[in-house]
């Protein structure tokens, strides 16, 4: 774990140690990349801004060192806008999760969990994420997804969603979305800002009329990936994830060579 904050990483450190993880610790990038240098380490947790890597690359650093290690990146949060970016940046730098501070034991026990299972396993399944406030349709679409090896964490609504998931960790959100209304478009877009490189799914009765199909492009155009009506059969859903994956990937590889 690498810290600048000597009460922080104690703190922390002690937090891994309760989950039967051994913890060594750097309070400096330097210092950190000399331990990845002598010691074989399956996971480095480290805070995204540090005194000796001021120009924000920190996780880049970290990623050229060690190629094969996970990364989780700590990030202190801040506003809406500098959040996003340093989101973005860390995950095309190279961090698979992400600890936002302040964060619980029982949330670093799931990101070690899941780096157990991925090293036990030696695969990654895709993350889902489905945000529907029908209880029965939530329980339709993890069953479906689950099938076909996805990893699925369901929520009622956006808000709730949030507290759930690891932004970093997560492939694709299958949303339901009301496209009779200027809020559909508007959930979109701001679903598009807090899940970069991230597959949106839009879920919604598409009807027939004119305004139906107006209101399906102001929701492609907000941006989302896919538009999916109902009803539709698991297959369809599988299908549409699978795609929505590929177009967000592809955009946001491209959003990162264009901003490099």
């Amino acid at each position: 774990m690498i810290e600048d904050s000597m009460i922080q990483a104690r703190v922390i450190s002690q937090m891994i140690t309760r989950t039967g993880w051994a913890t060594l610790v750097a309070l400096d990038l330097n210092s950190g990349m000399r331990m990845l240098a002598e010691e074989a380490l399956d996971l480095v947790i480290s805070d995204l801004m540090l005194p000796d890597s001021a120009d924000g690359g920190t996780i880049a650093k970290i990623r050229q060192a060690a190629p094969g290690v996970t990364i989780a990146a700590i990030s202190a949060g801040g506003g809406r806008d500098s959040a996003s970016t340093l989101l973005e940046r860390a995950k095309a730098d190279g961090a698979e999760f992400l600890l936002q501070k302040p964060f619980s034991q029982e949330r670093l026990q799931g990101l070690l969990s899941e780096v157990a299972e991925r090293l036990q396993s030696g695969t990654r399944r895709p993350h889902v994420l489905v945000v529907e406030p029908s209880r029965t349709l939530r329980k339709i679409c993890e069953a479906g997804l689950k099938e076909h090896d996805f990893r699925v964490t369901c929520g009622a609504n956006l808000d709730e969603a949030l507290d759930l998931i690891d932004v970093l960790d997560l492939d694709a959100v299958v949303t339901q979305v009301d496209v009779t209304s200027e809020d559909g478009a508007e959930l979109v877009a701001m679903m598009r800002e807090a899940f970069p490189g991230v597959a949106i799914i839009a879920v919604s009765d598409k009807g027939d009329s004119e305004i139906a199909r107006r209101a399906w492009l102001k929701t492609l155009e907000a941006g989302a990936d896919v538009a999916l009506p109902k009803p539709f059969t698991p297959v369809e859903l599988v299908s549409s994830v699978r795609n929505g994956m590929v177009l967000a990937a592809s955009a946001f590889l491209e959003a990162a060579r264009r901003s490099a």
